[in-house]
């Protein structure tokens, strides 16, 4: 076992070996999870059926809302990325919209890159081994299925991988246009962007911050400036729009979305919050528990306040695990502080963090959790799709 250990050791201490691992974690999470978006193959017009995202690559400033104002496609005016990666593609019309699903596939294939920044950023603050696990844990979790599966046009995965682009880089013009591209993905992720700015503050302060105006100090030549810079232009730009384009975004009880959800969603799914990260609630409470022994407890509110905002946030919509998932960046400020202190006794608890996700199927909760089938054993699925491919496409 220790042999194991030292090979993997050796193995991700290299870029050769960090890439190998990130092919072999894509894989993995390929193969056990179906990717639902390819039965758009199906569909004998896309272009019909999905007329509201089509709509939205062809007018991305169009007020118009096609269908009720609970439906998804009534809540994306403010999702310009994947029209416009959609529009860049020039495929989207082929086939009656068939084409479109190229804009699916290169969201599946940003989750090699994403495993790789991930191993990349961890690399900076731990050792390999809590490395390896931290990344296991990742790719057993909804926010790297979120890569494949996807059948409604919500490209979560894109807003991921750029939120994950903007924690790794270092450089204020790729930070800045990776969380942009990020917050016109989905709104959600401009809430992710207050973890993103505490993972850069820390990053700047040696992971240790003690009062308020740590937080609040800005500083232009320090990246964490760039995000609160970015989080200005998207509500301008946002604001504008509304104004300019009469572009909103439906709120209430009549378009399932709203605080006034939160109540009942608690009280009935508040299994969403464990099954959204599963095993990594292990590293959180640790790093809780190592900041209160330190007597830490600003820095202590501080990630529970991103927690809790995730949550409210989460619970005041139906698709609770998708919400929830963009919450991912609190579990790469808990593994740092973690590790930095005595990083070697916590390999035990980084491995159990990796077997509790690896044992616990992943589920999507949405009114009710749902297993996401593996690819593996989807022979007949995938069949169908093939069979429609060869005599409709």
């Amino acid at each position: 076992m220790k042999k194991s250990f030292f090979l993997l050791d050796t193995l991700i201490s290299t870029r050769s070996g960090q890439s190998k691992l990130s092919i072999f974690l894509f894989l993995f999470v390929f193969a056990t999870t179906f990717p639902k978006y390819i039965e758009i193959l199906n569909d004998g017009s896309p272009l019909t059926t999905y007329a509201y995202f089509f709509e939205k690559i062809e007018h991305p400033l169009s007020p118009s809302i096609l269908g009720e104002e609970k439906t998804h496609g009534a809540k994306i005016a403010f999702r310009l990325t994947p029209p416009l990666i959609a529009r860049l593609s020039g495929t989207y019309s082929i086939g009656n919209g068939k084409g479109v699903i190229l804009v699916y596939i290169l969201q599946s294939m940003l989750l090699l890159p994403f495993f790789f920044l991930l191993i990349k950023t961890i690399q900076r603050f731990v050792d390999n081994r809590t490395t390896i696990f931290f990344v296991i844990s990742f790719s057993a979790v909804y926010t790297t299925t979120a890569f494949f599966w996807d059948y409604e046009f919500w490209f979560d995965g894109y807003a991921y991988f750029f939120l994950m682009l903007s924690i790794y880089l270092r450089n204020k013009a790729g930070i800045f246009v990776s969380s942009q591209l990020a917050c016109w993905t989905d709104e959600r992720a401009v809430i992710a962007l207050y973890s993103v700015y505490i993972f850069h503050v820390l990053q700047e302060n040696n992971f240790k911050i003690y009062h308020l105006y740590e937080i609040l100090k800005i500083d232009f030549k320090n990246n964490s400036s760039v995000l609160l810079a970015s989080a200005m232009v998207y509500a301008v730009i946002r604001i504008s729009f509304t104004y300019v384009f009469n572009l909103k975004t439906p709120l209430g009880a009549g378009a399932d979305a709203g605080f006034d959800l939160i109540p009942y969603q608690i009280n009935n799914r508040y299994i969403g919050i464990f099954m959204s990260f599963e095993g990594l609630w292990l590293i959180f409470f640790a790093s809780l528990l190592v900041l209160f022994t330190q007597r830490n407890f600003f820095m202590a509110i501080i990630l529970v306040s991103i927690v809790c905002i995730h949550i409210l946030v989460a619970y005041s919509v139906f698709d609770i695990t998708r919400s929830l998932s963009y919450g991912f960046p609190i579990f790469i400020i808990c593994t740092v502080i973690l590790s930095k202190n005595k990083p070697a006794s916590n390999h035990a608890l980084f491995a159990l963090s990796a077997i509790i996700c690896l044992l616990i199927p992943t589920q999507f909760l949405i009114f009710f959790a749902r297993s996401i089938p593996w690819t593996i054993f989807s022979f007949n699925e995938i069949k169908i799709v093939i069979k429609n491919v060869l005599y409709n496409f």
